[in-house]
């Protein structure tokens, strides 16, 4: 395709990227959030309260905007004008991941292979862990009819030579 812009302004790495029809969401290792207009590519805003990268970025069913970072955070903003609504603490350190279902339920994949689900902004409601692998990291993915999709980074020195075999085109699960 086309170039048509280039959406510069972080001070460092962009490691997350979220769109709706009008929006780019960019996170970056600046600790910082910008929000770019999708028609123009022109700077809308900043969103700040991260304490370390942002490592994740997903849009929820009404428009908000749901970040993660390597400071733990899964934070919640309003999609309409960017205000800082929420903020979870996860048991991991670093939050790898982020899908949001149709019905609002958060999935939060952490960087130790587990997947927490959140039915509303609270507690964690649940936990999923791929057993029979050593894991890593694990990227989240919701299709339109609801399917959660998670694939792991499989620690290959740690698995037998079969599962690796096995799981190395993909290491992807449907849950």
């Amino acid at each position: 395709g086309t170039h048509l812009h280039t959406l510069a302004g972080h001070t460092s790495s962009v490691d997350a990227l979220a769109a709706s029809r009008d929006k780019v969401y960019s996170g970056s290792r600046d600790t910082t959030i910008r929000v770019w207009s999708a028609t123009d590519g022109s700077h809308l805003q900043t969103l700040s309260g991260h304490t370390s990268t942002v490592t994740a970025l997903a849009l929820g069913p009404h428009g908000n905007l749901f970040s993660g970072s390597s400071d733990g955070t899964v934070r919640e903003w309003c999609g309409n004008d960017g205000t800082h609504l929420r903020a979870l603490q996860c048991d991991n350190k670093r939050v790898a991941s982020l899908a949001v279902g149709r019905d609002g339920s958060l999935f939060v994949g952490g960087e130790r292979g587990e997947v927490h689900v959140w039915r509303s902004m609270g507690s964690a409601n649940g936990c999923i862990v791929a057993h029979g692998v050593s894991q890593k990291e694990v990227t989240l993915c919701l299709d339109a009819a609801g399917t959660l999709y998670a694939g792991w980074q499989i620690e290959e020195e740690e698995a037998d030579a079969d599962e690796v075999e096995d799981r190395a085109k993909g290491g992807v699960y449907i849950l």
